[in-house]
């Protein structure tokens, strides 16, 4: 039960034991997202783009307006590609550097999860729910990108729990920690870092008719939160006036929305799939750890994580623009529930027993899914490559699919079948960096190309792309400038001005761009993995020559 009763919550003094698992539990987390972190090259098409925007901003100097390919980038505030930059500078700009914020922010998401659940309950379920985090695959897999989204839920999931300090004790200094920690979330990725936040919070204060709570929040909080989350609103609108708005909030916030931004759709129900894989490996207890809370509902805990999970998915899912990564917030909250869940079936608590032998059938269903799950997206998404890998795929996904098994043998044993599950993580881990990316490089080739053309292009060449807009590693790995091609015209102008120039093109579009648009005497210098490179050397006779 939860301390307190009748739904209240008196949080207990921490002492040198809790602590000692915090730091424990969080230390664990860091070298499971870290172990092997630089293994496999940047994966297009945000983390070059990423680390690209972090270089320019050490080369221009400006901290504010962020520039890619020298152009303003209004996309996102600053604070991420502050911290990039820092680690770039420091020891320069590698896979590790790119993606050592996210595993940062990725254990900071279970020692969230960790204080959430022993303020809710105690330290063996925040021990527990740390441990899912830790280990859920939606976790795991953003933990080890260079991405905003963990950072972003990092210090939502700290404002949570600090207004949640403060609305059970009633410290204001607790309710200015939760306006902070949501001022850096907006300074990472935009006002959703309060936003989401505070619709949890109104909607707990409508659950339980106590909309006076609002006057328990320091004066102070808004305009700390102003001070961390929108100076560079404020600062860019100075600088840039109508482009910076209608790009940044008008394109990137309200079209995003209610559209549809950078050919990113979804149905309605895109993030119930998203979640049964999101949520391995722990899927078939999520439904169990949701129906015992809704039967406790009248607890704060519990309307709490209703509430924080339901929100977020029904936003998201209401949004016209929908990515994977944008229900990240979930998973942290969820783990509280499925933490506290665990605890009680290892407890043998009669109240759970039957929910517990469900989710423990449902174990062989979960693995299935899994097997289902990557085989229908690699075919649809990626068919050519993953009828190449399938052996590569089929281990990895049997490493993963065999943690759910082994717990459904071990179910009269719970304590042992929470502890098969979470080496499933482990497993999938070392699995992934010593055998499944290895095998994945030979299949991608334009660090490759970048590395050949690295060695071959002189001060002063140009380097086109044609129709490969969507491969920004091309950009980080040659060091060089690129210009994109989309259109013919687009084309012949960036021949007509660069003497000498190498140009990469999909094997697919070659025949309707290179026969009829490239000059005499353009030769193919090589061809990697679908792509053809070619190097025009000399004048291009459409206009009056460069002077001498």
């Amino acid at each position: 039960m939860d301390r307190g009763g009748g739904g209240a919550l008196q949080p207990r003094p921490w002492n040198s034991t809790d602590r000692r698992r915090l730091v424990l539990v969080t230390a664990a987390a860091l070298l499971l997202f870290t172990y092997g972190l630089g293994v496999g090259t940047l994966w297009d098409q945000d983390e070059p783009k990423y680390v690209q925007v972090a270089k320019e901003l050490l080369q221009t100097g400006d901290p504010f307006t962020l520039r890619l390919d020298g152009r303003p980038w209004f996309v996102h505030p600053p604070l991420y590609f502050w911290l990039e930059a820092a680690a770039g500078w420091l020891v320069g700009f590698t896979e590790f550097t790119a993606r050592i914020w996210s595993a940062l922010a990725g254990a900071g998401m279970v020692a969230g999860t960790f204080l959430l659940a022993q303020l809710f309950y105690d330290a063996r379920t925040a021990l527990l729910a740390a441990a899912v985090t830790a280990t859920t695959m939606g976790v795991l897999v953003q933990a080890r990108l260079a991405a905003f989204d963990p950072p972003l839920v990092a210090f939502m999931v700290l404002a949570l729990y600090m207004f949640l300090v403060g609305y059970t004790t009633g410290s204001r200094r607790a309710s200015l920690w939760a306006w902070g920690w949501a001022g850096l979330a907006t300074a990472t990725k935009g006002p959703i870092g309060l936003l989401l936040p505070a619709m949890v919070v109104v909607a707990l204060w409508a659950v339980r008719r106590e909309w006076r709570r609002w006057r328990d929040q320091p004066a102070l909080g808004p305009i700390l939160y102003a001070a961390i989350g929108l100076p560079w609103y404020v600062i860019e609108t100075i600088r840039w006036g109508e482009e910076f708005l209608r790009t940044a909030v008008g394109y990137y916030m309200v079209t995003r929305f209610f559209g549809v931004v950078e050919d990113q759709p979804g149905p309605w129900w895109y993030y119930g799939p998203v979640l049964v894989l999101g949520t391995f490996p722990w899927t078939a207890f999520v439904p169990a750890s949701l129906v015992w809370l809704w039967r406790r509902r009248g607890d704060l805990a519990s309307q709490v994580i209703l509430l924080w999970c339901g929100i977020t998915v029904a936003f998201y899912s209401a949004a016209g623009t929908k990515l994977p990564n944008y229900v990240l917030p979930v998973y942290p909250v969820l783990a509280v529930a499925v933490g506290r869940f665990w605890t009680a079936v290892i407890d043998g608590l009669p109240e759970v027993r039957r929910l517990g032998r469900w989710a423990f059938a449902l174990l062989p269903v979960a693995s299935l899914l899994l097997v289902a799950g990557v085989a229908v997206y690699g075919s649809t998404k990626y068919p050519a490559e993953a009828a190449a890998l399938r052996p590569v795929v089929a281990i990895a996904t049997a490493a993963l699919a065999a943690g759910p098994m082994v717990a459904w043998t071990l179910a009269r044993r719970p304590s042992r079948a929470f502890a098969a599950l979470v080496l499933t993580s482990g497993v999938g881990v070392a699995v992934m960096v010593h055998h499944t990316l290895p095998a994945l490089e030979a299949h991608r080739p334009i660090p490759r190309i970048a590395l050949m053309l690295r060695h071959q292009m002189r001060p002063g060449d140009a380097l086109v792309a044609v129709r490969m807009s969507l491969s920004a590693s091309l950009r980080f790995y040659s060091g060089q400038t690129v210009i994109w091609v989309e259109t013919p015209s687009d084309l012949t102008r960036a021949l007509c001005e660069h003497t000498r120039a190498f140009l990469v093109i999909p094997a697919a579009e070659e025949a309707a761009w290179a026969g009829a648009l490239l000059p005499p005497g353009t030769r193919l210098q090589g061809e990697d993995g679908g792509y053809r490179i070619f190097l025009k050397d000399g004048w291009t006779a459409c206009g009056p020559p460069p002077p001498r």
